[in-house]
């Protein structure tokens, strides 16, 4: 059986090939996929309004849409938000909460305001000088009591390894398997390289390749842009290396008062 590759070049659509291995690799790790939508939805107030940035396929939004009034998301990826709305298609008492949105961060302007802004797994995909304008992006659609929820705010050392199979998952005769490489590119920062592999009855019938940046946010630089945005973390905040089990660098952000 012959094999075909398949390279997203850097620079396009990051998720290009990515959206359904996302779920499936999620879905075969069960409660203990990240990020853990329950962090998100019992943060987000019932009945209230909610800004996701960087919606993905809508494992968050989901979970935080079951609580929330309503739910406005912005992603990018033209794939990724081709699987929110099958998802939201399949849930007709979800429709009319969840509207999804072409834009990206930290540039927009929605000229309304939100009881809860979170961010998913999004810090890493954000480069370090943009940080400060996606703040006070996030404060300027705040509501005076809301909050914004965060992941990837993390202490770990930036990653260095070679290739190897980090997921992998089986559908019928075929298999699915996804090996991951890191290698350091600068300060707080890493250039990744991801290998999908498809496997049926055991021959190689496709490979897909997607290579990106991995940018490292730290607590003290994170901390500091949030106070000149005018947030403030609340007490309690989680932040410390990724471990297995835990919710990598996690942490909530009130106005300054």
């Amino acid at each position: 059986m012959s094999s075909s590759t398949r390279v997203a070049p850097l620079g396009t659509d990051p998720y290009a090939f990515q959206p359904g291995y996302y779920d499936l690799f999620r879905a075969s790790r069960g409660e203990d996929a990240l990020p853990d939508p329950r962090f998100f939805a019992d943060r987000a107030p019932r009945g209230g309004h909610a800004l996701e940035i960087g919606a993905g396929t809508g494992r968050i939004t989901l979970a935080v849409a079951e609580r929330a009034a309503t739910v406005l998301c912005l992603e990018r990826s033209a794939t990724m938000r081709a699987v929110l709305l099958a998802k939201l298609a399949e849930r007709p008492h979800l429709r009319p909460r969840v509207t999804v949105l072409d834009r990206a961060a930290p540039h927009f302007d929605l000229a309304r305001r939100f009881d809860f802004v979170y961010l998913a797994g999004v810090l890493e995909h954000v480069p370090h000088p943009e940080r400060p304008a996606l703040f006070e992006a996030i404060a300027g659609h705040l509501a005076e009591d809301g909050e914004v929820a965060m992941d990837m705010v993390l202490s770990e050392p930036v990653p260095d390894w070679p290739e190897h199979v980090t997921d992998e998952a089986t559908l019928g005769d075929c298999r699915y398997e996804m090996s991951c490489e890191a290698r350091p590119d600068g300060d707080d920062q890493a250039h990744l390289r991801f290998v999908y592999r498809t496997y049926h009855q055991g021959d190689l019938v496709a490979t897909e390749v997607v290579e990106r940046a991995h940018y490292l946010h730290r607590p003290d630089a994170v901390i500091a842009d949030l106070a000149a945005a005018g947030l403030t973390p609340m007490a309690g905040t989680a932040l410390h290396p990724v471990a297995d089990g835990e919710d990598p660098g996690t942490l909530v952000a009130r106005r300054t008062t």
